[in-house]
């Protein structure tokens, strides 16, 4: 235990690690990969969870049929989707992609899911004594009403995905992950704190961009512009 500790860089060492990944080929590869493999299943995740959740949300019938099983499937950790990932998905890309996709498919279902549920009655019932559709009562009631509720799962979903991230590029050819996992097996201690906080800061300008785009896209909202 004390060797490791003694083997962990200080700040100096770590910066001087940074400075000099910079320019490198490897770290810019290293970089496109896992932005692309974030953000991609990051999208998919979202066009998959949104609309799931507000159904959930509206039917009693359909979330009784639907979200035990995905509550089952809610608390398995990343680490454990690897094997099973890599047995039944066609190429390493894709598992890498399904991992991170786990990350952030959660959080966006569970808050559609809480902002769909908390969306106040009479909401509903201005748009219906307005003579409105229940297409119109779900575009000009539920949907606006539970929005600030779904740009939290957003913002949670993009850190997840990060998370996820270092753990699923073990397996890949390209990646922050696999360039952490790289300096660890060869013993470049520097490089592994550089990665980690490559990692944390491009985590941190992924989630104030969706946070952003948030909060341009939902002005009115008190709570989310603050």
């Amino acid at each position: 235990m004390n060797g490791a500790i003694n083997s962990l860089p200080g700040p100096l060492p770590a910066v001087d690690a940074m400075v000099s990944m910079l320019p490198t080929a490897e770290f810019h590869s290293s970089v496109i990969a896992s932005l692309r493999h974030v953000f991609v299943p990051y999208l998919a995740a979202t066009a998959l969870a949104v609309p799931l959740g507000v159904a959930i949300g509206l039917s009693l019938t359909f979330r009784d049929l639907v979200f035990p099983s995905l509550e089952m499937l809610r608390p398995v950790p990343p680490i454990a989707w690897i094997p099973i990932a890599i047995l039944v998905l066609p190429t390493t890309l894709a598992s890498i992609m399904f991992i991170t996709f786990m990350g952030a498919f959660f959080p966006i279902l569970l808050n559609t899911i809480r902002g769909v549920e908390r969306v106040e009655p009479d909401y509903v019932k201005a748009v219906q004594c307005l003579g409105g559709t229940r297409r119109d009562v779900l575009r000009q009631a539920i949907l606006p009403a539970a929005l600030p509720s779904i740009h939290t799962g957003l913002v949670i979903g993009m850190g997840l995905a990060w998370v996820n991230l270092v753990a699923a590029e073990m397996i890949a050819d390209a990646g922050l992950g696999r360039l952490i996992w790289v300096a660890y097996t060869t013993g470049n201690y520097a490089n592994i704190v550089a990665g980690v906080i490559f990692v944390g800061l491009l985590g941190y300008a992924s989630s104030t961009l969706v946070r952003w785009i948030g909060q341009r896209r939902m002005s009115w909202n008190v709570e989310t512009s603050s």
